[in-house]
C-alpha cells in the first residue's frame, strides 16, 4: 500500500526537474504514478516516500526513473493505416504545392523517441521524389527530450525486431535504404542521414520549430492535461506553414474551440490542415 504518494509524488518530479530540467507538473498524475510506481517495485522501496529517499541517495537511479517516466513505444511505420494516407495524400499533395528548387520542405517529427518515425517519412518521400529528392531541399527534424534515444537515431541503427509488423512492400524499403549489417541488425544506408535533424527539444518549454510543412505529433498528447494540450497546439499552429498537416495520435483530437483554425482533412487517421 503506497502512503502519501500526492506529496511525494510531486518532490520526485520536483527532483526531476532539478536534475534534468524537465516539467512533468502538468501531465496526468495518475499516468505518473503507474510510471513511478514501476521504479518503487523494481527498487523494493515499498512506496513513494522511501523512493524519493533512495533517488537522493542513488544518483544513478536518476536514469533508470527517466527510462520509465519517457517511454519510447516506436517502430518502423507504426500505425499502418496513417503512413499509407500520408504516402497516397499527404506527401503528394505538399510536393504538388512546392517549386523545385524553391521553398523547401520541412517536416518535424515531434518526440520522434529513436527516430523510427522520422525515417519512415523520408523512406516514403524519397519513394516518391525519386532522383528529384534533392531538389526539394527536403529536411525532417526529429526532436525528443531524452538523449539518450536521440544519441541512436543519430546513428540509424536498429534491431531485426524493429521492423516488426511491416507488410512486403514496407519490408522492400528496409532492404532497399538499409545495411544488413548482421546479428539481426540495420544501418541506414550513406546520404540519407543528410536528410535528417536530431536535437533536444521540449515541445512544452522549448522555442518551437518554425516554417513546417507537416508535423507529426503523435500518441503524445495522451500523456498531458487538457490545458497543457491546448498550450502545445498553439505551439504547433506557430510552427506550421498555412495549409501545413498536423498529424496526431488515432486516439487524439483537436479541442472543439479550436476546430476553426484547421481543416479536417483525414478524421480517421487525425490528419489536419492549418487554415
Amino acid at each position: 500500500m503506497i502512503s502519501e504518494k500526492g506529496p511525494y509524488l510531486q518532490n520526485i518530479l520536483e527532483k526531476i526537474k532539478e536534475e534534468r530540467n524537465l516539467d512533468f507538473s502538468q501531465y496526468r498524475e495518475n499516468l505518473l504514478s503507474r510510471r513511478v510506481m514501476a521504479r518503487v517495485r523494481s527498487t523494493k522501496t515499498g512506496g513513494f516516500e522511501q523512493y524519493y529517499y533512495y533517488l537522493k541517495l542513488h544518483p544513478e537511479e536518476i536514469d533508470n526513473l527517466m527510462d520509465v517516466m519517457t517511454i519510447n513505444v516506436t517502430e518502423f511505420f507504426r500505425d499502418t493505416p496513417v503512413f499509407d494516407a500520408i504516402e497516397k495524400n499527404v506527401i503528394p499533395e505538399l510536393i504538388s504545392k512546392k517549386k523545385m528548387g524553391s521553398n523547401p520542405v520541412r517536416v518535424w517529427s515531434c518526440a520522434c523517441s529513436s527516430g523510427e518515425e522520422a525515417y519512415s517519412v523520408l523512406m516514403l518521400f524519397a519513394e516518391i521524389l525519386n532522383k528529384e529528392i534533392a531538389n526539394y531541399g527536403l529536411t525532417i527534424f526529429g526532436t525528443d527530450i531524452d538523449n539518450r534515444v536521440l544519441a541512436k537515431a543519430k546513428e540509424g541503427v536498429y534491431e531485426d525486431c524493429q521492423f516488426k509488423n511491416l507488410s512486403a512492400q514496407k519490408k522492400s524499403l528496409i532492404n532497399k535504404y538499409f545495411y544488413d549489417i548482421g546479428n539481426k541488425r540495420y544501418w541506414i544506408r550513406e546520404g540519407w542521414p543528410d536528410y535528417m535533424k536530431f536535437y533536444y527539444n521540449d515541445i512544452i518549454a522549448d522555442v518551437p520549430l518554425k516554417n513546417m510543412d507537416m508535423i507529426l505529433c503523435r500518441n503524445v498528447f495522451i500523456y498531458f492535461s487538457r490545458k497543457l494540450q491546448e498550450h502545445i497546439l498553439e505551439r504547433l499552429l506557430s510552427s506550421l506553414n498555412k495549409g501545413g498537416f498536423l498529424i496526431l495520435g488515432r486516439v487524439e483530437s483537436i479541442p472543439v474551440h479550436m476546430t476553426d483554425r484547421f481543416i479536417e482533412y483525414d478524421s480517421k487517421n487525425r490528419i489536419y490542415v492549418k487554415k
